[in-house]
């Protein structure tokens, strides 16, 4: 067994976005591979994956035009590409990027010609497409530089399920992948370079892990390799206590825990992916999240037992564009059935809620969606109380779509005392009117919903309260972890 440690490195869309940023991340991996062994994982090119979609819509609508303008841009992008890292007629690059537009020009013209719906199964097998070929350059440039590195297609790594568009990791499939497709090509002193987001189902056709599903791959892979880190290069610091250009005085935080950044992702910050972090928590290993355009800086710590900072609160973040759907029934009627219905149907739809509140008085029920949910929200709620509606059981739908939902956020709020009162203290100072608030069980997030004007006014006022004078670079107590007493390193 290597006493060197296993990194596994994921490199997002804007960290593999040109040859200029190719090249980049080919120098940090060679660079690491000098002292560690490396696994990558990359994304496609930033923008390259709507774009597929893009592409198959306009074919399942019958919009020859529009498809044939995706499919000459998609191609010009990375022909692009592959010239300026190889030049423009180097046999290997023409000949793979050519399979690779043909596949998608072909199941295009199929849908031009049926004009029917996609499979998801077919649609998996398009839109992951610009992960291969990215992993494909990486590699190939890698090698051409002088770094040993192997492209491995990621069907051959990542086990999954068969629930295409949004597939579950079969772990022990994908740990008997590793051991047998990855880890020889690290004992050869090279460094294996995954495509990311895709897997295999049961009958190796290729599936998706869903939006996001590059960083869910990297500790995915981390968690069954007994990778010792995985670090996420993207296009920022790391973690920040507010959005940069809301809050010019925000600060890179240089830990937080698994739940802190599932909550962080999930009301809008730029973290990592929530699903990605459960293999990750649950196998133990830290998740860096690096800046490839400025690989010096330190970047920030996921891990399971973050250290204790100064402030109570450590980030503030906002959704800008959210809806607030309010559901009334007559005073006569007890809701409980109705919303047990409601929730049950949002589920099967895969609806998020930001959150939501209910007044037992009022027999009122409020939700808080992204506004992209809030159309397909309403008409399920029309559809599904059809009966109630016509018959006055339900009162009519109120919608306000322009709200926006501020989260304060931080694991040590859990039992500190006046943390509400001094948030709502700062947004009355501002004179907002708050529309509605929740807390989470874990109490790791209040959150509350403002008018949409307001919601940076209001973001810098709490900022300010909690995080504008904190210190984030000198703990406030030092717990030796387990290792560390140990004398591990």
């Amino acid at each position: 067994m290597s006493s060197r440690r296993l990194i596994v490195m994921k490199f997002g869309g804007t960290s593999v976005g040109n040859a200029e940023r190719i090249r980049q991340c080919a120098q940090i991996v060679s660079q690491a591979a000098q002292q560690d062994r490396i696994v990558v994982v990359v994304s496609a090119m930033a923008g390259i994956t709507d774009l597929i979609f893009k592409t198959i819509d306009a074919a399942r609508q019958g919009d020859a035009a529009s498809t044939e303008t995706n499919l000459k841009k998609f191609e010009a992008l990375h022909r692009e590409l592959m010239a300026e890292l190889f030049g423009a007629s180097a046999p290997a690059a023409v000949e793979f990027l050519a399979q690779v537009v043909a596949q998608l020009q072909k199941s295009s013209g199929a849908l031009l010609a049926l004009r029917t719906d996609i499979s998801a199964q077919t649609a998996d097998s398009l839109v992951a497409l610009g992960e291969r070929i990215t992993a494909w350059a990486l590699a190939n440039y890698l090698q051409q530089s002088g770094s040993p590195a192997e492209f491995v297609a990621a069907e051959k790594v990542i086990a999954t399920d068969g629930n295409f568009g949004n597939a579950a990791p079969d772990m022990e499939g994908t740990r008997a992948n590793c051991q047998s497709e990855l880890l020889p090509i690290l004992d050869r002193g090279a460094s294996p370079i995954v495509a990311g987001y895709s897997g295999a189902a049961p009958g190796g056709q290729t599936t998706t892990l869903g939006r996001g599903g590059s960083d869910y791959s990297a500790t995915i892979i981390g968690a069954a390799a007994g990778a010792d880190e995985v670090w996420i290069w993207t296009d920022v610091d790391g973690v920040l206590t507010a959005d940069p250009r809301i809050c010019p005085d925000a600060t890179t935080l240089p830990e937080i825990t698994f739940p802190e950044a599932i909550e962080l992702a999930y009301y809008g910050a730029k973290v990592i992916h929530p699903k990605a972090s459960y293999p990750a928590a649950d196998a133990g290993f830290p998740v860096w999240i690096k800046n490839s355009f400025r690989p010096e800086v330190q970047g920030t710590k996921i891990t399971n037992d973050a250290t204790p900072w100064n402030s109570p609160v450590k980030s503030v973040t906002c959704v800008k564009n959210a809806t607030l759907i309010t559901m009334v029934t007559r005073r006569d009627v007890h809701p409980v059935d109705l919303w047990g219905r409601l929730f049950l149907r949002l589920g099967q739809e895969q609806v998020e809620v930001l959150f939501a509140t209910q007044s037992s008085p009022e027999h009122a029920l409020g939700l808080v969606l992204r506004k992209e949910d809030s159309a397909r929200v309403l008409k399920l709620i029309n559809t599904t109380f059809r009966i109630e509606l016509a018959q006055g059981v339900l009162l009519p739908v109120e919608v306000n779509n322009e709200i926006a939902v501020v989260a304060v956020l931080g694991e040590s709020m859990k039992g500190t005392c006046g943390i509400l009162g001094r948030v709502f203290s700062a947004v009355a100072r501002e004179e907002v009117s708050v529309i509605a608030v929740a807390q989470g069980a874990s109490e790791l997030s209040i959150c509350f919903a403002v008018p949409a004007p307001a919601a940076s006014q209001v973001v810098r006022a709490v900022h300010n309260e909690f995080c504008g004078k904190a210190d984030f670079s000198v703990p406030v107590c030092l717990r030796p972890t387990a290792a560390a007493a140990s004398g591990a390193r």
